[in-house]
């Protein structure tokens, strides 16, 4: 890791640190306070983000942008039905790896700082994009009224499984990961019902 990123992970996990510790809230933290914590220069933390909010938003884009540029690389790849879902499997196990141990505040603040809530809105309508066109090509022969209740019902079991793992232990995630990979599997089997 530069020096450039270590600088940066190090205000970010201060800023989570702080917020986990005291009972002040998002509201209550400063990139001021931060900076002293820190010992460097407000400026040079400024340099990386300019409200605390940009803090949440960076960490919500981070895990947001790795999860997409898996996705892009592998679904135009994707020729035949088991290409897609050794796709959707490796997304799951991939959203694992990536997921940061402080994945428990970046979530809950993306229901209501602004910023994060536009990128959480954004992300849920290109998921929900990239699971209709995965379903579709692992799971060929479904009528399109199927196809969009699984797409749905997905989409909404992966954000339960984002939000159960997020307060999981991170050494319980990949097991976590297996039950759900199973899980979603048994599910999009069923051509007509489900």
């Amino acid at each position: 890791m530069d020096k450039h990123t270590a600088k940066k992970v190090r205000i970010i996990n201060k800023t989570m640190d702080t917020l986990r510790k005291g009972s002040k809230g998002v509201s209550g933290i400063s990139l001021n306070e931060i900076a002293k914590e820190l010992s460097i220069p407000l400026e040079d933390l400024t340099s990386f983000f300019l409200t605390v909010e940009d803090v949440f938003l960076g960490e919500q884009k981070r895990l947001n942008i790795k999860l997409e540029k898996y996705i892009d690389t592998r679904l135009s790849k994707a020729k035949v039905p088991n290409d897609a879902k050794d796709l959707l499997d490796g997304l799951i196990d991939k959203f694992v790896d990536i997921l940061p141990e402080h994945a428990d505040l970046v979530l809950s603040v993306s229901f209501y700082l602004p910023s994060c809530l536009k990128e959480r809105r954004r992300a849920k309508a290109y998921y929900r994009k990239i699971f209709k066109a995965i379903i579709k090509k692992g799971w060929p022969g479904k009528i399109e009224s199927v196809l969009d209740r699984q797409t749905e019902l997905v989409l909404l079991s992966f954000y339960g499984f984002y939000d159960y793992c997020s307060k999981a232990s991170i050494s319980d995630r990949k097991e976590l990961a297996g039950d759900f990979r199973n899980m979603l599997n048994l599910h999009l089997q069923d051509r007509l019902f489900f």
